[in-house]
This record gives structure tokens, sequence and C-alpha cells, in this order.
């Protein structure tokens, strides 16, 4: 660690150095590795030491975690981030989703509070005028939020969402009125429509790209079919017939 503080890990740093050139979804996790680490400050003489966060002041206890484990104040860790862990999504996008859910990945709001951008800097990429959380950039933005939209059209369903990000992805994820076994294909649409508008909102901030909601959608149709037929998983249909009518796919009428 502290080699590659010398050497320099902010973006660009010779810290970083690769025997080959970084594949487009590996250069944005280095970007966010060090926007992450752009707020740790190396200090001489001071030795490192474990800390326990749920009890720093006197560590780690069976006790303690029990009470967390078990706490009704913590019912998504159980509820939504153990589901987000699904073989039919790759694990990159499950570790970013469960990343997310816990509010640590670097939105706008996040960086402020991290001291790594201005407080100027705090506003949607969206182009809304709003804070850029996590909640807002997912659902509440005008222009990423519509995507949902999109997707609801493009299933064929309609539902009143929620304006959080963990309930949301219980509500979608298990949707009313559709068979069981349909969940888990709701579970990888939801994954693909976050990953597509996540890497779209970057896009936008790192190469000055336009935002189009509908060629998001486009991208979690392809996304999500390519997921599951990759998992070997029997559509009753080809690719076109999944981009027009995926519920008839799922064989759910």
């Amino acid at each position: 660690m502290a080699e590659m503080a010398n050497l320099g890990w902010g973006e660009g740093g010779e810290a970083w150095g690769w025997q080959r050139r970084l594949l487009a979804w590996e250069e944005e996790s280095v970007r966010e590795c060090s926007a992450m680490l752009s707020n740790v400050v190396l200090q001489d003489h001071i030795q490192d030491f474990w800390r326990w966060l749920l009890d720093p002041i006197h560590g780690y206890t069976v006790r303690g975690t029990y009470r967390f484990l078990t706490s009704d104040a913590e019912p998504v860790v159980e509820g939504v981030q153990k589901n987000v862990w699904h073989k039919l999504v790759p694990s990159k996008v499950a570790l970013f989703v469960w990343r997310l859910l816990q509010d640590k990945v670097p939105t706008r709001a996040n960086l402020v509070r991290r001291n790594v951008i201005q407080p100027n800097g705090i506003l949607c990429a969206g182009g809304c005028g709003n804070i850029e959380t996590a909640d807002h950039l997912f659902l509440g933005c005008n222009l990423f939020g519509s995507v949902w939209y999109l997707i609801c059209n493009w299933l064929g369903i309609c539902y009143v969402p929620s304006c959080q990000l963990s309930d949301h992805f219980l509500q979608f994820s298990n949707m009313a009125s559709m068979p069981r076994f349909s969940h888990t294909f709701f579970k990888v649409i939801w994954l693909a429509s976050i990953w597509a508008i996540w890497k779209d909102r970057n896009n936008c901030i790192f190469k000055n790209a336009v935002i189009d909601p509908q060629i998001i959608l486009e991208k979690v149709k392809r996304d999500s079919f390519f997921w599951l037929y990759s998992n070997r998983i029997s559509l009753a249909f080809g690719f076109h017939d999944w981009w027009r009518h995926p519920l008839l796919c799922l064989d759910v009428k």
C-alpha cells in the first residue's frame, strides 16, 4: 500500500501498471477504485490494526454480531443483498449491485461526502438539477429513471414502483400476479437495468456521451438475453422474440 501511495494511486498514477490494454469495464473499475483510495491517508509510525465497525470502541464480540444479524433494523441484509448474488449474472454486476444497495458506489453525493470532489459537483449527471444519490440516480432522475417506464412497456406490465432501491428490487423481482418461476428472470432484468444505467451514466461523465433512455433499454434487452443464454437457460424463442415479447419467451401469458 505504501509503495502504491508513493507512486500515486490517483487516476493515471504510476501505481496502475498493466501488462495489457484494459477493457472498458476494467477501466471503469480502476476509476472507482482510484476514487475510493483518494480519501485514504497513510501515516508514518502508526501501526495498522483491525477495526470492527459495528463496535469501534469494544471491538468484535459474538454477542454484538448476533444482535446485528438478528436485528429488525437491518432487514435489507438478508432480504436484498443476499439475493443479488445470482449465477445467471456476471459476478462484477452482482458485486456492483451488492455495493449499490449498501450505498457504497461512487455517486456524486458519496464522492462529495468523502471529499473526493467539490460540493458544487454534487448534482446528478442526468442534468435534472437534483443531488445525485443512489436512489435518485437510478429511480428518481427524469432521464435515467425513465428507463423503468420503457422496461415496463417492453414487459407489458404496470405497477407503482418504490422510490427506494432495496424496496424497488424486491418489488420488481417478486412481481405480483406473475408465476413464481418467472421471478428469477425479473431479477436478471432488474440487474441488467441497473448495470446499463450505471455504465451510461459513466459514459456521460467521462466520455461526454449523450444519454438516450431508449438505447439503455436496448442494452438491457441484449444483456439480459445473453446472460440467460450463456447460462444455458432454455428460452422458448430466439433473440428477436425476446426483444419483442419477453413474457411469451418465459411462457408467461
